[in-house]
């Protein structure tokens, strides 16, 4: 399905969690000089008017990122995200995987994009034909209109040896679950050292095939090395107590070969966002 467009939900709860580690992860790739090649197989448009009609009809970006712009004494875990954040958000922007990917990536790296939405591809190039802010180093940039999953079985692993995978289907499917499981269980085998990074909704109709999903991944990873780094993260901004618990209840972020210390980095960033901007969410229900 090509039903689903990030213009509704840009800057919600879930890009929270999923461009903090996504900062996390580039800026540790980005402290060895080697080039490394970064693919993003759902990539959107990339860049967002935090005052399109469709973000003011949800109200998401509201509760999610301008209020965490908004709130007090944010831990120094959290200034590289709201920083480069700010640059957008004076500008009424907000940043996509692909915006914050060639933002932080080196001229001497590779960005591989793909994305189908025959809308949101023409939108992912202008974007990305846009002058960067405060970086005239954007690194290499590809832009594929294919299917993402294909894109990552053909491409990978990359010649660069180094690098990461960002993966955030819509899930619209039940299919986008076994493709991010096969997918990566694939992609893990042939490019071991690749950080490969799948998003995923919290959603209480789904938990047995989000579990399943995790799992196998997770079984498949240690089975070819057992010593491997993996975090499992998870922002749940609804309790699920509440009797009208919402579709979408949170999010969570699972890293394969995950970089030193982003568990407990996330895990300081996590407790703050639910401290500072659960509550509204939770007075809601």
């Amino acid at each position: 399905m090509l039903s689903y467009q990030h213009a509704f939900h840009a800057g919600n709860h879930a890009d929270l969690l999923k461009h903090f580690v996504l900062t996390f992860v580039l800026n540790s790739l980005n402290k060895k000089d080697k080039a490394y090649t970064f693919f993003d197989s759902h990539s959107a448009s990339g860049l967002y008017d935090l005052y399109d009609n469709r973000l003011i009809k949800t109200g998401e970006a509201q509760k999610g990122i301008q209020a965490l712009l908004q709130a007090k004494n944010p831990p120094q875990e959290l200034d590289i995200y709201l920083n480069l954040i700010k640059e957008y958000s004076d500008k009424n922007l907000y940043p996509g995987s692909p915006e914050i990917e060639r933002r932080l990536m080196r001229k001497q790296d590779f960005l591989i994009l793909s994305e189908l939405h025959p809308q949101e591809i023409e939108n992912l190039r202008s974007n990305m034909n846009k002058p960067l802010f405060n970086n005239s180093n954007q690194p290499a940039i590809q832009i594929h209109n294919r299917n993402g999953w294909e894109m990552l079985k053909a491409l990978t692993p990359p010649a660069t040896k180094r690098g990461a995978i960002l993966i955030d289907p819509s899930y619209e499917e039940n299919q986008d679950y076994i493709d991010a499981t096969n997918s990566i269980c694939q992609i893990n085998k042939k490019w071991s050292n690749g950080i490969l990074m799948l998003w995923y909704p919290l959603l209480s109709h789904r938990e047995s095939e989000i579990k399943a999903m995790l799992q196998t991944i997770c079984d498949s990873a240690k089975s070819h090395n057992e010593h491997v780094e993996i975090s499992n993260l998870q922002l749940q901004v609804y309790s699920k107590d509440d009797k009208d618990l919402p579709r979408l209840y949170g999010s969570g972020m699972l890293v394969i070969n995950s970089p030193w210390m982003l568990e407990e980095t996330a895990s300081k960033v996590i407790t703050y966002i639910n401290s500072e901007i659960s509550g509204q969410f939770q007075k809601e229900c």
